[in-house]
Formats: C-alpha cells, structure tokens, sequence
C-alpha cells in the first residue's frame, strides 16, 4: 500500500512523528504536532485567514486586514524570528546603512493590530479539501489562506550535482534570501584581497528584483575603490544590458567606479563549476573567479509547491491575474514574489499589491466584489553613498493573463537627493507595515 504525504498526515491523527531525513552533507530533522493549535478569535463565528509568509507582503496583508475588519482573525506565520529586509540591503552590505535599519519584530505590529504571529514557526503541508496548514507546532484550521513565502532558487539549471548545489549555496551564495547569505557576502566583501569577485544575473524577467545584481556589483566596486583593494567585480550577465536603469548603471560604471567592474552582457551561462571556481559561458567561455556569490534562476516558494498550486516544469503557480487566487481554488491567495505575474519581484510591488489583497479578500468575505487595483513598482537603486537612480511605473492589463508596463517615469542621473529619497522610501514602507 503506497501512502502520499496527506494520506499520511491524516492517518496520524494527533500522534507525534518524528522524522530524521539523511542526505550526503547532513541531516534535517523535525516533530510534527498533529493537534489543533487553539488560537482565540475575535468572536466565535470570525472567518480566519491564515497566512504564511511576513515579509513586505504577508505583514501587510495582515495589517490591513486587520485595519479593514477588526472581527476577522489573522494568523500570521514566518519560520524568522526577526524581519530582516532584502530591499536595502545592497546598502548595509557596504556599510552605508546599519543593522538596524534592516531588522524589525515581529511582534510590536501584531500586538498594535491585533493578529496572531507565530514566529519561528515552519509550515511543513497545507490540506486545501480540509482547509488546513500543517506546522511543526500544530495544525491550524483556515477559512482564506494567503501564501506569501517569496522566492525559492533553481540551481539545476546551472549545476546538476545535488552537492555541488549544497556547496554553491554554502560557498557562494546568492544573496537574496535573508539573512544568513547576506551576512555571508558581508563577511566575503570585508575580508576581499585580490582578484575577482564575481556576481551573476539570472536570465528572464522574474528573479528576485531586476536592478539588484546592477547596484550591488556598483556598490560593492564602489567599496573596493575607496578601500584600494587591487579587485574587481566581474558581473556575469544573461541579459544584453541590465532590464531597467541599464544607462545609469553604465554612466556609474564609467564614471564613478571605472576598472573595477569587468561586464559580460549576453554571456549565456552554461554551467557553474563550483570546486573549480569557474563560470562556462556560450560567449566568453570560462570565466574564473576568487570568490562572489552566485545568483541562479528562482521559483516560487516550496510551500507553494506543496500546496499543489504549481504544475509539473513550472517554477510558478497558476493564479488568477487579477484576484489572485489560486485557479480552481477562491480561498487560496498567492501574493508577494512567489505570485506568477509579470510584476516587478520588489519590496514596493509586494506591498502595493498586498493593499489590494487584502481589499480583495475583506470583498470577499462580506460577499462583494471590487475593481481591479495594479501594484506599483518604485524601485531606486544606489550607485555611490552621494548618488542613486530610480524608476516608477505601475501596469496595465491586456487580458489574456498579460500586462505591460504604464505611467512609467525614470531618473537614470545620479543624484544625492535621489539617494535620500531612498532611505526615506525604505522608511515610509517601514513604517506602513510595522506602525
């Protein structure tokens, strides 16, 4: 007899499993508890929604749920115990902004709005037909689930040996899921020598926040300029030039760091070689490296996977374009950058976005219905601790599942008034999800 994992979690019952998985470089090992987590609601016919994920999304979803119907029970949960924002943090990895700026808790946000937050919690499976979401601490029962785990890398596409990915993401890694790579590439730039740093781009339009790769190899020649370390940022891309912002980031490279970026535009990367250091590319060969962090392809996160919202190939689930929800499946709700449009994957987007789904899901419940709302991207992107660049645009919809850009503005001249409008966008977002 041949049990899938829900035949399993429901032949469980309320039973302790444990269970020690062995791989070649480690262990993982975990408890499931089987009861229902009891979690006092407002009242005792208040809908729940539950939702995974507090990052720039998920915490806002939570917010302005709470805010639009203080009778609506939210369950926040995040496998943190502390938000650490990936927004920015190109910054405070040359030391242009402090820790500080970066993290929050958790818990002042949920105490001033009212929700549940679990933290330090992970979500192991999600039973859509019984509508509920399994975690190491207990099951928790939902009436509306919104998924918000951001992003999750694929490295098969450039290496294929399990351990060498294992050793890619403990070597070199990308940079983009906080916060351990980032405290990881911190440590790699302070401690650089010599030789070349390298950094790659993945190809497509949907990695995590098309400008960052651009402003952290400018940062970071930027920091090895003022700190006369005899190195260079070799940057690794996919793309002919960088998707956005591509004349300001060159301007800095030719004004503002020339010689210590090293580009290669429509490299066509082949394989990573990880023992050996080196990049196969289709236009430049091999390309070798002393040390850097390697930024492969993503897909969504694998909660999502597990919820069975992705189809087999595909890296991102099947949702509405405009509702959000998942097809076949109105109580389900992907947001953030685990969401399948061709928004922006940017702390902006997700949090304009969550604002609407949050409407969305308030209409929802008292039985309404209400009009489409497009995210917007504002993204701003520092070239030097005096200058930064900035685009903002929103999207239109064609139908058909596709939308292009529109009300797009640009300020590819670096200015020092554009880098404090920086940090006083981060703050505002700041303060929209945690005041």
């Amino acid at each position: 007899m041949k049990l899938d994992r829900r035949d399993f979690l429901k032949l469980s019952g309320s039973s302790v499993i444990a269970t020690s998985l062995l791989s070649g470089v480690g262990s993982f090992t975990f408890a499931k508890k089987m009861e229902e987590l009891s979690l006092p609601k407002p009242s005792r016919n208040s809908p729940r929604v539950v939702i995974v994920g507090a990052g720039w999304s998920g915490l806002t979803v939570a917010k302005y749920i709470k805010k639009g119907n203080p009778n609506v029970d939210v369950v926040l949960i995040d496998k943190r115990q502390e938000f650490f924002s990936c927004p920015v943090s190109n910054l405070w990895l040359v030391n242009l902004v402090n820790l500080e700026f970066l993290m929050h808790d958790f818990l002042t946000p949920a105490n001033r709005h009212g929700y549940h937050m679990l933290t330090g919690t992970s979500v192991i499976d999600v039973d859509r037909g019984g509508r509920k979401v399994y975690t190491d601490k207990g099951v928790i029962s939902y009436d509306y689930l919104v998924l918000a785990p951001g992003i999750d890398y694929y490295y098969e596409a450039w290496i294929k040996d399990p351990k060498d990915i294992e050793l890619a993401q403990v070597r070199y890694p990308a940079g983009f899921i906080p916060a351990s790579e980032h405290i990881r590439i911190k440590q790699k730039i302070q401690n650089f020598e010599k030789g070349n740093f390298v950094l790659t781009v993945p190809p497509g339009l949907d990695y995590r926040c098309l400008p960052a790769p651009y402003e952290r190899a400018t940062l970071i020649a930027w920091y090895f300029k003022k700190n006369n370390i005899p190195g260079k940022v070799v940057l690794v891309d996919n793309h002919p030039d960088p998707p956005v912002k591509a004349k300001g980031f060159h301007y800095a490279w030719d004004n503002l760091v020339k010689g210590y970026v090293e580009y290669y535009p429509n490299a066509g990367i082949k394989s990573v070689d990880v023992n050996g250091r080196k990049i196969s590319t289709e236009a430049y060969g091999d390309i070798d490296f002393d040390d850097g962090a390697i930024y492969p392809m993503c897909k969504a996160g694998d909660i999502v996977f597990k919820a069975g919202l992705v189809k087999k190939g595909e890296r991102w689930p099947e949702i509405d374009p405009l509702k959000y929800h998942a097809v076949g499946d109105e109580r389900v709700y992907v947001t953030g950058d685990s969401r399948n449009q061709p928004f922006s994957k940017s702390g902006n987007t997700a949090n304009t976005e969550a604002h609407y789904v949050a409407k969305l899901i308030l209409a929802k419940i008292s039985g309404k219905d209400i009009a489409y709302e497009p995210p917007r991207t504002l993204c701003y992107s520092a070239v030097a601790p005096d200058g930064a660049i900035w685009i903002d645009l929103t999207y239109k919809y064609l139908g058909g599942g596709k939308f292009e850009f529109a009300d797009v503005k640009l300020d590819e001249q670096p200015k020092e008034s554009n880098y404090k409008a920086y940090i006083e966008w981060a703050k505002g977002l700041y303060r929209d999800m945690f005041a």
